[in-house]
């Protein structure tokens, strides 16, 4: 067990600061990867165009996405 010498205390709000950063960065990390991958990039490219001509669909919530799926 660590004694307190070999720990040290964080406040929250710093941490939850570094939490919240950690997910920006791998939500950037996320897209490079998808960049980086050319099927991606040609699914990121015929989104767009559906986009443009108003080929989309909105929903609200996680129940929205599972009923037009389903």
């Amino acid at each position: 067990m660590l004694g307190l010498e070999e720990s040290i205390a964080i406040p929250k709000e710093l941490l939850k600061d570094l939490y919240l950063g950690l997910a920006r960065v791998e939500e950037v990390l996320a897209t490079l990867e998808e960049l980086m991958d050319s099927e991606g990039l040609q699914r990121i490219r015929r989104a767009e165009e559906e986009y443009r001509r108003g080929e989309y669909t909105t929903v609200e919530g996680s129940r929205g996405v599972n009923e037009l799926v389903e």
